[in-house]
């Protein structure tokens, strides 16, 4: 065990990010623990929960982002922002979603400052589960299907009109047609979404045991097939929603479409590419915010918006405080020599340290991408 922990709660800048890394619940168990908390004033308010809130739970509430950031332990929900970068320091240990395979120049800027950095998104047990992302890409998969349900419509707030169908249809209107690439937490969300509205899905899968797994158990209106690239194109003339749902954990989403590819599409047809945060399925993918969510390449309207569970802040902020609380309470009472030592699952999610990559899939995928940096793989 080491001496009580400081630990900083910074308000979240990203573009609409309403989310919160701890709700007061959270603070109370540490600050039961024996360790501070700071919050950044109005740090909870999108997610419904008032600097009251967080003081009643014994938290210090400071009104700017300095005070939260100078603490031993920040703990965020994304990435640090490039005005945020002034706050990484050699004594720091940041907690947050990283995805650094799609911000080499996050990972440059962690690697000077000597930041230990874990991504939520590699804590990973030995049985390969990624408990820390996995709330959230639950969240992610459903929300996808509600921003492209919306997109579809003719008339959809943007200057981009959809192919305005009906995700049930009705009559003898056919129901819209989804295409989701992935059977993971985010794909089987979006398929249960999108069936549980009456569209037609298609899931498309690697792994030959999941998919006789789901094709026992999913939704009537779900098909569950094998990926190959030739039956995936063969569905996209067809395609009304297209979900782009795949992960390799630490590394950038795997290429599966170019320019000509989308041409299959018909116009006003709808992509997420929720995989935006590993840097996209799809040459044509590139990351778009809540001010200006979608763009038109090829006829097809692209969502790519990183931080997709931001649209449901409250349900968001307390699934991921549920999912991070032990892990948190973890580097806060064993410190980060602790976790390296006793704790793999854990370890596995440390991206930097000491000016070091750590992770293997990070440094793999980073290689040659940092300028001005060494690059060393440390395996755990």
């Amino acid at each position: 065990m080491i001496k009580a922990m400081r630990i900083g709660v910074p308000k979240e800048i990203k573009n609409h990010e309403h989310r919160v890394a701890l709700t007061p619940a959270g603070a109370v168990l540490l600050i039961s623990a024996g360790h501070q908390v700071v919050v950044q004033s109005k740090a909870g308010a999108d997610s419904g929960f008032s600097d009251a809130a967080y003081e009643q739970a014994g938290a210090l509430v400071v009104p700017d982002a300095h005070q939260a950031w100078s603490q031993d332990l920040v703990v965020k929900v994304k990435e640090p922002q490039l005005s945020e970068y002034i706050f990484l320091r050699p004594e720091l240990t940041l907690f947050t979603y990283l995805h650094l395979a799609a911000f080499p120049e996050l990972a440059g800027e962690l690697l000077v400052k000597k930041v230990c950095a874990i991504g939520y998104e590699t804590v990973q047990t030995d049985a390969g589960v990624l408990p820390l992302l996995k709330p959230m890409s639950e969240v992610a998969g459903r929300v996808a299907v509600q921003m492209g349900v919306y997109f579809l419509q003719k008339e959809n707030g943007s200057a981009f009109p959809g192919k305005g169908c009906l995700p049930a249809g009705i009559g003898g209107a056919p129901p819209m047609h989804a295409v989701i690439v992935g059977a993971g937490n985010v794909g089987m969300n979006a398929a249960d979404a999108a069936a549980g509205l009456g569209a037609r899905v298609t899931l498309l899968e690697t792994n030959e045991s999941r998919i006789r797994q789901l094709q026992r158990e999913t939704h009537e209106n779900i098909t569950v097939v094998h990926f190959s690239h030739d039956g995936f194109y063969a569905l996209l003339p067809t395609c009304d929603l297209l979900v782009g749902a795949t992960l390799i954990p630490g590394k950038h989403a795997a290429q599966l479409l170019n320019r000509s590819d989308l041409r299959l599409m018909q116009p006003g047809s709808v992509f997420v590419d929720v995989s935006i945060d590993q840097g996209g399925i799809s040459e044509t993918s590139r990351a778009t915010s809540y001010d200006d969510p979608v763009y038109v390449e090829e006829g097809v309207i692209h969502c790519c918006l990183p931080n997709l569970p931001a649209a449901v802040p409250q349900t968001s902020t307390s699934a991921l405080t549920e999912a991070t609380l032990p892990y948190i309470q973890t580097v806060a009472a064993h410190g980060v020599a602790g976790v390296l030592r006793d704790f793999p699952a854990l370890a596995r999610g440390i991206n930097t340290l000491a000016g070091e990559i750590i992770n293997p899939a990070v440094a793999s995928t980073l290689a040659g991408k940092i300028q001005g940096t060494a690059e060393k793989t440390t395996s755990l």
